[in-house]
């Protein structure tokens, strides 16, 4: 962009064909105006960021080992704050090894965010629970922290003298199938990479999931190390024996003679080899789907009160699934049910993985709207979901407790039992018309604004947009054929019959399977719908949707034909491509 200057501003034509010049003492008092505008909004501004200045303190890790560093974060929301943290409180328990100090300034649509951030590079003096105090920043401060500090291992580390190692390691040493295992890789070095690569763990027959990587100090025999840590969480899914391979670290490293025409010297290393066993889940277990989690919960919401509801309200109840231990795609979906006076439409589930800050590692989501039809009383069954308890080895069920809603008349109802009430008064004293007569009421009627105005007149042209989409929609599906059927005109149908051919082909699980039907089944008939009413709609795929239902929550050990039933919903799908009756040729000679 070219810079403003004062020959910029010689002369400027007016629209009215006259010309304008601008004096020296113009422009002088066209920039101190510029000027004193500037000064008047940084000033109005200073007393805003003053007002949302906020300090707050952050850990990189909450537990560490006596021989190991953390980082301390203190940060300040503010471009005015000036002042530096007080960690003379830090002395008592920490060894300070290192600070760095940095800020940001970034402006957003016009909106300024700044903030200045120290890292203070901490070692424990001792173990146990240690407390961060409150750190005083100028006239503020921190929340105190707390982190746990373990006893560093004992093992000997003479055959790990050199520079670059790897450790890792794997909890439980012995679970059941489909349980979570907890395995970290740590790779130490005190020289710097120029380059590495690590592989990620592939165990046969096992679901590997990455959890994290952290970055922090290690003093070992006397010599500090850099330490990344990589976390992952492996389900196994077959009971024997499972064995997670060695991983191995490529990486270059500064030569003993470091040059800008060194490439640096290779480094190989390899981590432990790990057998573990997989018990099969315990005869003690009668639940319909095996469910190995350190903790399983049923939870919840509404989308507003359900005490407070009337005929054709909309209310949504939203139940969710959360394990921990367990994945998200491995929860079961809830059992169907239906509700007397009352009508029901589910949406899809969806799934969510938990983050490092979440307990839960697995979220399964289903919701449901409810609209009663008649007032009275509805009823929600009880939610039982059996599991098995890992961390105590015992067999739990997580229980949604039944739940009861009285619906009350509609709005209607209530106007006309208030009219005959009314009614009833007027009668029983005749007298009201006359004294109505005598002292009539005096109403006050607001005038209509010019605004009011504008809003009545884009309440009519929305009207009239609605009316003309309504009646252009009306005439499209009027110049459709009889019979013609729309799932196949639905763009969504195609991308769903795919996902559904791939989770064949990948031999996906029954609850992916069941999913991926389920959703084929809403794009192609165009509604929301569940499995059960997808079997009773199609007679091609009813003894493949009993089959699931049946394997799923029946407890039954159904054997699932994913083939044949892909072969199905083909067949289904040309059958309704050949009733779509043909158009018939014009004449190519019209009379």
């Amino acid at each position: 962009m070219r810079p403003i200057n004062a020959g910029m501003f010689t002369s400027a034509k007016l629209r009215t064909g006259s010309y304008m010049n601008l004096s020296k003492f113009g422009f002088r008092q066209l920039k101190a105006t510029t000027l004193g505008i500037l000064l008047f909004s940084l000033i109005s501004w200073v007393p805003f960021a003053i007002a949302e200045t906020s300090v707050r303190a952050s850990v990189d890790r909450k537990q560490i080992s006596s021989e190991e560093t953390f980082i301390l974060s203190l940060v300040a929301d503010s471009i005015l704050f000036t002042g530096e943290p007080d960690i003379s409180a830090l002395d008592e328990d920490f060894h300070l090894i290192n600070r760095q100090q940095s800020s940001r300034t970034n402006i957003i649509n016009g909106k300024i965010n700044s903030s200045r951030q120290w890292d203070y590079t901490l070692a424990p003096k001792r173990e146990g629970s240690l407390t961060i105090p409150a750190i005083p920043m100028g006239k503020y401060k921190t929340r105190a922290l707390t982190i746990t500090v373990t006893k560093a291992s004992q093992q000997s580390r003479s055959a790990n003298s050199d520079s670059v190692y790897l450790e890792s390691d794997v909890t439980p040493r012995s679970a059941y199938v489909q349980s979570e295992l907890q395995y970290t890789v740590k790779i130490f070095t005190s020289i710097n990479f120029l380059d590495a690569s690590l592989e990620a763990p592939e165990v046969e027959n096992a679901v590997v999931e990455a959890t994290g990587e952290q970055r922090y100090q290690s003093l070992v025999d006397g010599r500090y190390y850099q330490v990344i840590e990589r976390r992952y969480s492996i389900y196994p899914q077959t009971s024997g024996k499972l064995t997670i391979p060695a991983l191995t670290l490529q990486a270059r490293v500064e030569g003993y003679r470091p040059s800008m025409l060194d490439p640096g010297r290779l480094v190989v290393k390899r981590s432990q080899e790990h057998r573990l066993t997989i018990m099969p889940p315990p005869k003690e277990f009668t639940g319909a789907v095996w469910l190995p989690a350190k903790a399983l919960t049923l939870t919840e919401s509404w989308s507003k009160d359900p005490d407070r509801i009337q005929i054709g309200d909309s209310i949504t109840r939203n139940v969710n699934i959360q394990a921990k231990g367990l994945l998200g795609s491995q929860l079961p979906a809830l059992p169907t049910y239906t509700i007397a006076n009352a009508k029901l439409y589910p949406d899809h589930a969806t799934i969510e993985k938990g983050d490092e800050q979440s307990e839960w590692s697995g979220i399964r989501s289903e919701s449901v709207a409810i609209i009663p039809t008649k007032a009275g009383e509805i009823i929600l069954p009880e939610v039982r979901i059996p599991w098995w308890n890992t961390s105590t080895n015992k067999a739990e069920v997580a229980v949604l407790a039944e739940r009861r809603i009285m619906v009350a008349p509609g709005l209607l109802a209530s106007d006309s039992s208030a009219d005959a009430a009314t009614r009833s008064i007027d009668h029983t004293n005749p007298n009201n018309s006359a004294a109505e007569s005598a002292n009539p009421v005096t109403r006050d009627y607001a005038p209509i604004t010019p605004l009011l105005w504008i809003i009545i007149a884009t309440l009519c042209l929305s009207n009239i947009g609605f009316a003309l989409a309504w009646h252009k929609q009306r005439s499209s599906k009027e110049n459709h054929p009889k019979g013609h059927n729309v799932a196949i005109e639905n763009d969504k149908e195609p991308v769903a019959f795919n996902k559904l051919k791939k989770c064949v082909q990948a031999g996906a699980d029954a609850p992916s399977l069941r999913a991926a039907l389920v959703h084929w089944g809403q794009c192609y008939y165009q509604q929301t719908m569940s499995l059960s009413q997808l079997g009773s709609r199609s007679s091609e795929l009813k003894p493949y949707c009993q089959a699931l239902d049946a394997q799923l929550f029946g407890g039954h050990a159904e054997v699932i034909d994913s083939a044949a039933l892909l072969e199905a919903v083909k067949r289904q799908r040309a059958a309704a491509r050949s009733e779509v009756p043909k158009q018939a040729l014009a004449p190519l000679y019209p009379s």
